[in-house]
């Protein structure tokens, strides 16, 4: 019924203004007649003057009609293209669905369209616009088939569907045909299409939705690293994704604003004697309605939208109000470190909110350690020795995470002035019962012992690998086999519990 009443209200606003100028046009048509009426009052020939009145009235109805006629096939076609516009696709496309056969929806984008712009002008780029028009119209589709634009560089088409490897094999004939297209002087434009496909399933869902579904299948290439497909195809664990990203960032704001970001602290154990000799600060998110939103569903988002940073310098503030709290309290020192993500690089002097923010409370000197993934270290390593300083000059320390997770360089270790070596579990999982596993971690370790590195191994989880790393000096330890992630509370009883129990 809804849906009934939506399409009245379409119909009801396409029609509304051509109704407006219908009437004008009939009132003044009107006004016409009676002035030539009164003009051929004095005809001695009431035959004739009935003929040369109704030729009027046939003339002014015919050419409204005429215009009306031109006026709604121009509502129907893009500007641009002359092709249909988006209204005139999804209303044609509906037409199709009511037909037999399997249909998909396709959402085509040009790659990198703004360059030809750039280079050409807006002219040029229309005119590359109407040929790819046409390349798609008329060159590729059937009869029953139809296209037309949808915005900008973004095309939409209502195919036939045989079979995915059939499709993928048109669209991949439509790229053919786009790269031949070239300039005034012969020059290639270097044209390619990325396709998002929907397979229709439900003919009665509106045609903008389907839109939406394939425009959904074509973000997942155009996001996909170097483009290495060309062709994304939706399916509804993309939608239910999808959605649950747009929920998390319509709230993740809020979020932050009422604590609802709550830092657990997982113990660092010092080999030699098994007790605890630090934290690493993990973020958890207690949600008021989902109760807690675990970070592997939260942290990879952050990172693609850019929140990571601001959700940085809060766990960073959360760190330093315990330190503070600990130091006030007569706690012993116990460090911990905090993570830096790689979203901060882009921007320019970003260290300074965490000086301001350092400023702010009574740290102890060499109380927190700032942790940077490896992959920052492969490339602008003048800029991160830069960082590294600054973190020193700051009374902070510097360790490299999950070292061992990407293609490490140990060459690299000689290059920065960290104060410590994090390996990531891979590099050590294996080596319990691999003599060249254990070989390579006793010469990283020992390397590491060389350049003066304190060195934490993460992820251990049995009493093997904690011997084997005790065996081969291992400094830290930090895994499930001495303590899981926990809140600040529990980490106070287990870490301060001699000082707590005095106090009280």
């Amino acid at each position: 019924m809804d849906h009934v009443v939506n399409r009245v209200h379409s119909i009801i606003y396409e029609w509304r203004s051509i109704l407006g100028m219908v009437i004008w046009d009939v009132i003044a048509g009107a006004a016409f007649i009676c002035l030539l009426y009164l003009a051929l009052m004095n005809m001695e020939s009431t035959l004739t003057r009935t003929g040369v009145m109704l030729l009027a009235v046939a003339l002014i109805l015919l050419s409204i009609a005429a215009k009306y006629l031109l006026y709604y096939g121009k509502m129907r076609r893009d500007d641009v293209t002359g092709g249909w516009n988006k209204k005139e696709f999804e209303r044609v496309s509906d037409r199709l669905l009511k037909g037999e056969g399997e249909f998909v929806v396709v959402y085509a984008n040009v790659d990198r369209f703004k360059l030809i712009n750039d280079a050409y002008g807006d002219d040029v780029g229309d005119a590359v616009l109407k040929e790819i028009h046409q390349v798609i119209d008329a060159e590729m589709l059937r009869w029953d088939e139809v296209s037309g634009r949808i915005m900008a560089d973004n095309f939409g088409m209502m195919m036939r569907f045989l079979s995915m490897k059939k499709l993928e094999h048109r669209l991949s004939r439509i790229n053919e045909q786009l790269a031949l297209l070239e300039d005034s002087e012969g020059i290639k434009y270097g044209i390619k299409m990325y396709f998002g496909v929907y397979q229709v399933e439900d003919r009665n869902e509106p045609v903008s939705t389907m839109l939406e579904k394939a425009n959904l299948a074509l973000k997942k290439v155009i996001q996909s690293p170097q483009h290495l497909v060309h062709m994304g195809v939706y399916d509804e664990k993309e939608r239910e994704l999808l959605s649950r990203e747009k929920s998390l960032e319509t709230k993740m704001e809020r979020a932050l604003k009422n604590g609802e970001f709550v830092p657990f602290l997982q113990p660092k154990y010092e080999l030699v004697n098994e007790t605890i000799g630090g934290a690493e600060a993990l973020v958890r998110w207690f949600d008021p309605v989902e109760g807690m939103i675990g970070p592997n569903e939260f942290i990879p988002l952050f990172e693609k939208n850019g929140f990571v940073v601001e959700l940085d310098l809060y766990m960073f503030e959360q760190v330093c109000k315990i330190l503070e709290r600990w130091k006030k309290k007569g706690y012993r020192n116990v460090p911990i470190s905090v993570n830096m993500s790689r979203g901060h690089f882009t921007i320019p002097g970003f260290f300074d909110r965490y000086l301001e923010i350092l400023s702010r409370y009574d740290v102890p000197k060499n109380s927190i350690e700032i942790e940077l993934t490896e992959s920052l270290f492969y490339n602008e390593m003048s800029m991160l020795n830069d960082l590294i300083n600054q973190i020193h000059e700051a009374g902070m320390r510097c360790s490299i995470d999950d070292f061992g997770s990407g293609y490490s360089s140990l060459n690299m270790l000689k290059d920065v002035r960290v104060d410590a070596l994090k390996l990531d579990r891979v590099f050590f999982k294996e080596a319990v019962d691999d003599q060249r596993g254990k070989s390579v971690v006793n010469s990283v370790l020992h390397l590491a012992q060389e350049l003066d590195l304190k060195t934490i191994s993460e992820g251990v989880e049995i009493r093997s690998q904690v011997d084997y790393l005790k065996e081969m000096d291992c400094d830290y330890i930090q895994g499930f086999i001495f303590a899981r992630p926990m809140s600040v509370a529990d980490f106070e009883k287990i870490a301060f519990a001699g000082a707590q129990s005095s106090a009280s």
